[in-house]
């Protein structure tokens, strides 16, 4: 096989990759929604899947062969990463949806594959291109088409963009971190540090989380556990720009889901809208790869 088409189905894997992490973190909502029915509180929750799915993962290294420990500095930088950056990201996003719709802080959150690009164009890890460009446009133009926007106070909408801001530098980070980790130890510290993080202020809070509510915790896990490992394997193939914006299919699992499982109302506007992310899709595989893109031979 050529290069050519070596780095062609690099990239591809890597777009897959990606979708399928949009996927996994699509289950999540709805499945976070069947928790809270049964009584849980949100910190609890998260803690515990956080928790569970540090546990999967190490489960999912040991059986793999995958190194666990990444050095003295890497697991400091890791835990931060994954305490300071997801686990901060996770609690603004739930204060948000306290404060404001879901409609309008879906729509202001997804927001970050745009946060994503202009910090990696800043920063040098990116470099512009008129098809990933094209793929954004398209792809933000689905998202805005699923969500339904209401009137909503100044403070959700604020902690709602905040929240795709910080995700954004995590994916940015992420990415450097990268270059001298392999994901699944990626994904175990990072999950670690945000399970050290958000368990400690649901301890302090000190929430409720039933027993009833047990399954879904799990389940949260092992979505979540799925969507790191996924996620961080794509962002080492494609890089954290890319990779942000193949993750827009994340919104339309959960409005299929919420029609399915929920028996929620499935409208025209939300089927343009998945068609025109659905449709940023291979765009963003034919587009040019970023400059520090890794070799298809990568095993990671």
């Amino acid at each position: 096989m050529k290069i050519g088409d070596l780095r062609a189905s690099h990239e591809v894997r890597g777009i897959g990759l990606a979708v399928g992490s949009g996927v996994s973190f699509g289950t999540l909502a709805i499945v976070a929604k069947l928790a809270y029915e049964e009584g849980a509180d949100s910190l609890p929750l998260l803690g515990a899947r956080f928790a569970l799915a540090t546990l999967l993962i190490v489960l999912f290294c040991l059986a793999t062969g995958r190194r666990l420990w990444p050095g003295r500095h890497g697991a400091v930088k890791l835990l931060l990463l994954g305490g300071f950056g997801y686990g901060f990201e996770a609690s603004l996003f739930f204060l948000a949806l306290e404060h404001a719709p879901a409609g309008v802080v879906g729509l202001i959150f997804y927001s970050f594959p745009i946060w994503t690009n202009i910090i990696g164009i800043a920063t040098g890890l990116e470099r512009p291109s008129l098809r990933v460009l094209i793929a954004l446009i398209v792809g933000t133009a689905g998202v805005a088409s699923i969500f339904a926007v209401s009137g909503a106070g100044l403070l959700g909408p604020l902690l709602a963009l905040a929240a795709a801001v910080v995700v954004a530098v995590y994916l940015i980070l992420s990415q450097i971190v990268l270059r001298k980790q392999d994901a699944p130890t990626t994904a175990l510290w990072t999950s670690a540090g945000a399970a050290v993080t958000v368990g400690t202020v649901a301890l302090v809070g000190r929430g409720e989380l039933p027993g009833d509510a047990l399954p879904h915790a799990s389940a949260l896990a092992l979505a979540s556990a799925v969507a790191f490992l996924l996620l961080y394997a794509a962002i080492k193939r494609i890089g954290s720009a890319r990779s942000a914006i193949a993750n827009m299919v994340e919104p339309i699992t959960t409005v299929l889901l919420a029609a399915l499982i929920l028996g929620e109302e499935l409208t025209l506007r939300m089927g343009i809208g998945a068609a025109l992310v659905i449709s940023a899709l291979p765009i963003l595989v034919s587009a040019e790869a970023r400059r520090d893109v890794v070799a298809p031979s990568d095993s990671s």
